[in-house]
């Protein structure tokens, strides 16, 4: 949820064996300009903030000014450790 209403990204991550992330994906998929703006800018610097770390204990919050795409990709992960847990 932002300003402009409601806006998605998309997320995709590559897990090892013991759940630490290797490699992550976000796609803007914001119609709003000014939300794309601040995904591509989140999509730009998730990468150092998530590669090497445990999905397990992974809570992002500001990446590269973005604060509101964090809320969305957190959601994103809680799926994905579902979906990795059944």
């Amino acid at each position: 949820s932002n300003p402009g209403g409601e806006s998605t990204v998309k997320v995709a991550l590559t897990l090892e064996s013991d759940g630490t992330i290797s490699s992550v994906k976000v796609t803007p998929e914001a119609d709003n300009g000014t939300s794309r703006q601040y995904q591509e800018k989140f999509a730009g610097g998730i990468s150092g903030e998530v590669v090497g770390k445990s999905i397990d204990s992974l809570d992002v919050s500001v990446v590269s000014g973005s604060s509101l795409t964090s809320g969305g990709f957190n959601q994103a992960i809680d799926s994905i450790k579902s979906e990795a847990a059944a």
